[in-house]
C-alpha cells in the first residue's frame, strides 16, 4: 500500500468515525477540515511519486468531501481528475468509480444527457476490471435505472433494476435488493396503469 492510499484510508476512517458516532457542531466542522488536509496531503504526495492509482484513489475520497463542502463543480473537476489517474493507472475499477460519481453529479443536475454517456463508460471501465466485485456493478445498474426512470423509459429502467438486483442479490445487500424491488414494482405497476 502507497503513502498516499494510507493518508486516504486514514482520512476516509475519521470521516466513518465521525458519522458514526454523529459528530456535530464545531468538531465536526474540525474532523472535515482535517480529513480534506489529509486528502490533499495524499494527493500531493501521489502527484509528486508518479502514483497514479494512489492519486485517484484519493481524488475520488476528496471530490466526496468537497462536494459536501464546497459543491457539485469542484468535485466534478476533481472526479473528473480521478478518472485520468486511473485511466494512466489502468485500474477500470477506479476510473469506473470516478466516472460514475461524476454522471451522479450531473444526473443531480439534471443534466440526465451529459450524465448518460458517462455512466455508459463507467459501466465498461467497471467490467473490464478483474478487480470489480458485484456490489460495484449493481451500484453502476443502479444510477442507470435511476436515468432512463427519470427519461420515462419505464422498459429500460425496469431491465437495469433487475440488472442491479441480481448484483446486489450476488452481493448479498439486503437493502439493494430491498429498493430494487419496491422500484421494480412501482416501474411495473406504472406499465400496467398507462
Amino acid at each position: 500500500m502507497t503513502e498516499a492510499i494510507e493518508l486516504a484510508d486514514q482520512a476516509w476512517r475519521l470521516r466513518a468515525k465521525a458519522i458514526r458516532e454523529r459528530v456535530s457542531g464545531a468538531q465536526a466542522l474540525r474532523l472535515r477540515s482535517k480529513c480534506v488536509r489529509l486528502l490533499e496531503q495524499a494527493t500531493e504526495i501521489a502527484k509528486s511519486g508518479r502514483d497514479d492509482y494512489g492519486l485517484a484513489y484519493a481524488l475520488n475520497k476528496l471530490a466526496h468531501l468537497c462536494s459536501d463542502l464546497e459543491g457539485r463543480a469542484t468535485a466534478i473537476e476533481l472526479l473528473r481528475e480521478s478518472a485520468d489517474a486511473a485511466r494512466r493507472a489502468r485500474s477500470g475499477l477506479l476510473e469506473g468509480e470516478a466516472l460514475r460519481h461524476w454522471a451522479d453529479h450531473l444526473r443531480h443536475e439534471n443534466k440526465l444527457d451529459e450524465a448518460e454517456p458517462l455512466y455508459w463508460r463507467a459501466l465498461r471501465s467497471l467490467k473490464s476490471d478483474p478487480k470489480t466485485s458485484p456490489l460495484s456493478l449493481g451500484n453502476a445498474y443502479r444510477p442507470i435505472a435511476i436515468l432512463y426512470a427519470a427519461l420515462g423509459d419505464a422498459a429500460k429502467a425496469i431491465s437495469y433494476w433487475d440488472e442491479a438486483r441480481r448484483l446486489y442479490d450476488d452481493a448479498g445487500i439486503a437493502a439493494g435488493i430491498e429498493e430494487c424491488d419496491a422500484n421494480l414494482s412501482k416501474l411495473r405497476s406504472q406499465i400496467d396503469s398507462d
